[in-house]
């Protein structure tokens, strides 16, 4: 019963978006760390091609980009508010993944119930 794709989407979901949060808290605390360089997560382009095609959305790669932009007078290329907005949105992103999977597990729960 909860060999589900959607679950699996959700799952893979939360996994990228813990993963961009955790490089963006690397970034934040580096940010006066001489040559260090910023990174990125992404992972949706991929989640939506393994769920278009049928494939496994657990196994939806996550690709970790580091910033081309030019370093500052830290010899860090790492931009604080860039920085913290991308943060808040990762975080409400988070949530709502959250959100969308609890709401899952109450349908399936409820479905449970009724039969």
């Amino acid at each position: 019963m909860l060999d589900d794709v959607s679950i699996d989407t959700l799952h893979a979901a939360l996994n990228g978006l813990a993963s961009r949060q955790r490089a963006i808290s690397d970034d934040i605390a580096n940010v006066n760390t001489p040559f260090f360089r910023a990174r990125s997560v992404t992972f949706e382009g991929n989640l939506k091609q393994a769920v278009e095609s049928g494939k496994n959305p657990l196994l939806a790669e996550q690709n970790v980009v580091f910033s081309p932009e030019p370093v500052g007078l830290t010899y860090s290329n790492v931009d604080l508010a860039a920085e913290t907005i991308s943060s808040v949105n990762t975080q409400l992103a988070y949530e709502l993944v959250l959100r969308a999977t609890g709401d899952r597990f109450t349908i399936l729960r409820t479905a449970g119930k009724a039969v």
